[in-house]
């Protein structure tokens, strides 16, 4: 399935469209995505076919699946270039929330955290935020975590805490423990 799914750009772009919004129809992802109607159509047939998504009459849906989280998963940590990012202050980075369970929708914020032994200056948050949205695309929130706030969520907040060691990816460095 993967390798159909992602077999040439068109596709991709495609993929990368209709996993994002909650309904659309043939003629929404040709004028969006700049692709014909034809490829559009049978791309659409496939990925009904392999039950990814739904159809009412001309309007598809997605399912929510596993399947679908996963590959939404895989082209959400594809939007992130943490090569280019200037990051050596940090001592850990990763994504929570939807976008590390492949759950966000083309309106969902990015939230990251990033691991640090101090409390950063603004301009190297402000520039590492400017610079991850621009990448994904969406905005972002950063949650710093200091040693001193790692032991504050952890006892303050448990639930949030164990949420988060839970669900979050390590994008680059170490975990949040």
């Amino acid at each position: 399935m993967l390798t159909e799914l992602f077999k040439t750009k068109e596709r991709v772009r495609i993929i990368s469209y209709i996993l994002y919004h909650k309904s659309f129809t043939v003629n929404q992802v040709s004028n969006e995505t700049g692709i014909t109607k034809g490829l559009v159509s049978r791309y659409l047939k496939y990925v009904y076919g392999v039950g990814l998504f739904t159809k009412i009459k001309n309007i598809y849906q997605p399912i929510d699946c596993a399947h679908t989280r996963a590959i939404k998963l895989l082209l959400n940590l594809n939007k992130i270039n943490i090569k280019s990012l200037d990051i050596s202050w940090i001592t850990g980075i990763g994504i929570f929330g939807s976008w590390a369970q492949g759950t966000n929708t083309h309106e969902s914020d990015l939230d990251i955290w990033v691991k640090v032994d101090a409390y950063p200056t603004e301009y190297q948050m402000a520039r590492l935020q400017r610079d991850i949205s621009a990448m994904a695309g969406v905005e972002v929130n950063m949650l710093v975590l200091t040693p001193e706030k790692i032991k504050s969520i952890k006892m303050a907040d448990q639930p949030f805490y164990n949420s988060l060691l839970r669900t979050s990816i390590v994008l680059k460095g170490g975990s949040i423990e």
